[in-house]
Order: C-alpha cells, then structure tokens, then sequence
C-alpha cells in the first residue's frame, strides 16, 4: 500500500496548515504509509491517530509532534528527534529508533512495542511489551 500523496504534500507544505486541517477534519485519518519523509522537520505536527507504517523518517525533526494513537509499526526513525514527542498508545512494533536521539523510557511506557522494535543502546525495554510470538502452552 502506498501512502496517500495529497496527505504527504499536504505534511510537507506547512505543520501550521497541516495541523489546522487536522482540527477540521477530525474522522480523517492521516494515510502516511511507507511516506519518504527523511530529514524533515516535522516539530508539532499532529500526527495522532495517523497511520506511518514503514515510513521512512530518518533524520526526522519530530521535536514535541503529537503521535499519540499514531501507527509506527516497521516504521524507521533512526537518528530521528523525538524530544517530547507524544507516544501515547502508538504502534512501535518493529519499528527501527536505533540511535533516534531523546528518546525517554516515559515516553516508550506510552507506547505499544514488541522484541522486533529496535531501541537506542542502553536504552531498556518496557516490561508490558508483549513478545510478538506468543508461547503456545503444550497441553499433557
């Protein structure tokens, strides 16, 4: 699936626009879906509830970005900025944030993640996050 274009050109002309048109249209959600938005700076852009999903999002500014509900699952944002971003309840399931930068352990605590999601060194995984392969337990 690729993303909707008229959305990505939308992120890419103006946040102040781009967040105005969120508050307008509520019920529309974002189709950013493997959307190539490496290097962009994207600081306080609403991207809640939208879907990212194997976006390309290196280098990305998204400093304080509301990504609350948002689905980064398989999405990569290495060396991405993320000082206080807005992670409540997103999807990080294999999602790359290898060497994203101010990433806080709050911030992943908000988050849904499993062992596929990559997370800067020394940073430590949430316990909540269920393993994406569920034990089958045998029965005797």
């Amino acid at each position: 699936p690729m993303a909707n274009q008229e959305h990505v050109e939308r992120l890419l002309r103006n946040i102040d626009e781009w967040n105005e048109w969120r508050d307008a249209h509520p019920d529309i959600i974002p189709d950013l879906i493997g959307a190539y938005l490496e290097n962009v700076d994207l600081t306080l852009a609403d991207l809640s509830n939208a879907d990212l999903s194997n976006a390309d999002l290196i280098l990305a500014n998204l400093t304080a970005a509301d990504l609350s509900f948002a689905n980064l699952s398989g999405a990569n944002l290495v060396g991405a900025r993320l000082i206080g971003v807005d992670f409540d309840h997103a999807d990080l399931r294999g999602t790359n944030l290898s060497t994203a930068e101010d990433l806080t352990g709050e911030q992943l605590a908000e988050a849904k993640g499993d062992e596929r999601t990559q997370l800067p060194e020394g940073t430590p995984r949430p316990q909540h996050w269920a393993p994406a392969v569920k034990q089958v337990s045998r029965i005797h």
